[in-house]
């Protein structure tokens, strides 16, 4: 019995021993196919995760290509600036605690930040704070080495050497933004970078933004930044990168800070055009803002006293702001009857300073009236009363089809964003917006650019191109060129005839003779005010009403608070004999255009002559 217990128990014991055995060949043969696997089938990705932990991959962004003027100044510009990163796969406890006292925030703000982003990638650094200052970054390079993961990220700041000059048609850059990203147009973008937001900054953006290259770092098992020979075995190449093309404008640097110089403490807007080929010699906006604001961290409360300010300086005017264009609006009847053959501009009208329309009483500007007038005549003594009968000879309808012919209620095509097209009136606009029929009354109205009608200063400039032009309308533009690009990748930024009207010679030449004795002649409105004695001018004034309380009427302009003032208009070309360009200027709530906007013209011009001719 016992000998049969001691078989036994040897038996089992061997059993044992066997399943030990094989259990040991399965570990091994585990433990060979798993060193198999990791080796050579995933050694290529152990051996870039080993890579990554000894380095990392820094992005070094690329600077923004310049905005220059037609004669290669710079307008925008970049300048030096620091961000500080952090590798959220490096950053300790210690390291963030350090940082929020380095940076004087919230740790808790910062512990948030950096954990968030490691759930979209641990070894792709963080921006945790922008534009360092001097004194930050001097502080934070000091004691650099002692925090894991963190390091200091070159980035050229978008800069504007003239600060406002020229705000609102330079535009500005912002940080790009989520739904961005999903557009075509940002391809290549990644959060972080900035973008043209508003501007010429936004319409040639694709131009101006570079592309980032990259530079290697090697770090320890804490992120620290070692000496670049501590691995000298592998070498990995930097991607240097490649800056955006600079863009040359056609605005003159001079014509744009004396036109913002002339605006200053107004409201308003200059437009100055070359007559010959629709470039933008200058085109500015008051009140105006610092587009440096944008270009890095804006703060809440900036932002909302910039976008909350009564004066609305992100407004730009030029191609925002629609106005009744008033008397300028003359030149459009005169065309038009001349044109059709409504208007003989010999025949002479009756001016006693009331026109009777059925039982309402439309006033002339001139209390007394004007005695009887030729076209001619009550173009340069701007009669009101002699175009409320031609608009009514006319009717609104003819009216609105040559002030489109002139580009009024269109938009110009410059391509700047949130353009306004303005408003031209028709018998069928009122019908289909308003459910009601056109009045006759309404016609008297506009047909002194008054009511309904609305202008933008940069549709009155090519208006005055187009007569200047004797038909030509050019598209208006405002680049010039990219230098290193081919023509034919911005063709569609450069001059193009719109159209040219086949008026008759006569026409042009009765018009335009009246607009240029408008201001050479004494009896002419613009004489005052715009006459000069460097070149000779032709224009047209313009005072535009406002809506205001009864209240206000036949009071004199002193006793009528700022915001029901008329605006003044001027509209002109030079030189009258010769154009080469077109100046509009108005001037909110200024009163009389000869007065307030027509010397503003006349500076413009006497500055363009000095320059060019």
């Amino acid at each position: 019995m016992e000998r049969y217990l001691d078989q036994f128990e040897k038996e089992r014991v061997v059993s044992r021993l066997r399943i030990f055995r094989w259990m040991m060949i399965a570990a091994g043969a585990l433990i060979i196919f798993r060193f198999f696997q990791l080796q050579v089938l995933q050694g290529q990705k152990w051996r870039m995760l080993a890579t990554e932990n000894q380095f990392r991959k820094v992005r070094v962004v690329a600077g923004r290509g310049l905005l220059l003027d037609r004669k290669g100044r710079i307008l925008a510009g970049n300048k030096p600036g620091f961000n500080l990163t952090v590798t959220p796969a490096d950053a300790d406890s210690k390291t963030i605690f350090k940082l929020a006292q380095f940076l004087e925030l919230p740790e808790r703000e910062l512990k948030l930040r950096i954990t968030a982003s490691r759930q979209f990638s641990r070894f792709v650094p963080v921006t945790v704070k922008k534009d360092l200052s001097w004194e930050e970054l001097s502080r934070l390079e000091e004691h650099l080495r002692e925090l894991s993961g963190v390091d200091i990220e070159y980035r050229p700041v978008r800069s504007y050497p003239l600060a406002e000059v020229g705000c609102h048609v330079l535009g500005y850059i912002g940080e790009v933004s989520p739904s961005e990203l999903t557009q075509p147009e940002y391809a290549g973008h990644q959060m972080g970078d900035y973008t043209g937001k508003a501007g010429v900054e936004k319409l040639f953006d694709k131009w101006l933004h570079g592309t980032d290259g990259y530079k290697f770092k090697v770090v320890d098992a804490r992120g620290r930044e070692r000496p670049p020979d501590a691995f000298s075995g592998i070498r990995l190449d930097p991607q240097p990168p490649v800056a955006g093309k600079d863009v040359s404008l056609t605005l003159d640097l001079e014509l744009e800070q004396l036109a913002q110089e002339l605006l200053k403490d107004k409201a308003g807007a200059i437009v100055m055009i070359s007559v010959k080929d629709g470039e933008i010699l200058a085109m500015a906006s008051a009140p105006t803002f610092n587009p440096e604001l944008f270009g890095s961290s804006v703060h809440p409360e900036q932002w909302r006293k910039v976008e909350t300010d009564p004066a609305h300086p992100l407004l730009h005017r030029a191609i925002q702001g629609a106005y009744p264009p008033g008397s300028t609006f003359k030149p459009v009847l005169a065309l038009a009857g001349l044109e059709d053959k409504v208007i003989d501009p010999g025949q002479k009208l009756p001016c006693r300073g009331v026109y009777m329309f059925g039982r309402i009483p439309f006033k002339c500007w001139r209390k007394h009236g004007h005695g009887r007038m030729s076209l001619p005549e009550a173009i340069i003594q701007s009669c009101d009363i002699y175009f409320y009968q031609r608009g009514v000879q006319l009717g609104i309808d003819r009216i609105a089809h040559y002030a489109n012919l002139l580009g009024f209620g269109l938009r110009t095509g410059i391509g700047l964003d949130s353009e306004s097209s303005a408003l031209i009136p028709t018998s069928g606009w009122r019908e289909n917006v308003r459910g009601e029929k056109w009045r006759p009354g309404d016609t008297v109205s506009a047909s002194i650019g008054q009511g309904f009608v609305l202008v933008t200063p940069l549709q009155a400039a090519m208006m005055a191109m187009t007569i200047a032009n004797e038909g030509e309308l050019y598209k208006p533009v405002l680049m010039r060129r990219v230098p290193g690009v081919p023509e034919p990748e911005y063709r569609e930024f450069r001059p193009k005839l719109i159209q040219k009207l086949n008026f008759s010679s006569q026409t042009w030449k009765i018009v335009k003779g009246a607009l240029a004795d408008a201001v050479n002649t004494p009896h002419g409105t613009g004489y005052w005010g715009a006459r000069s004695d460097k070149v000779k001018i032709a224009g047209k004034t313009g005072t535009a009403q406002v809506v205001k309380s009864k209240f206000y009427e036949g009071k004199s302009e002193s006793q009528v608070p700022l915001e029901f003032r008329d605006h003044a208009w001027f509209v002109s070309y030079a030189p009258a004999d010769n154009p080469k360009v077109a100046v509009s200027v108005v001037v909110e709530h200024a009163g009389h255009g000869a007065s307030a906007a027509a010397p503003l013209a006349r500076a413009m011009i006497e500055k363009y002559m000095e320059l060019y001719d």
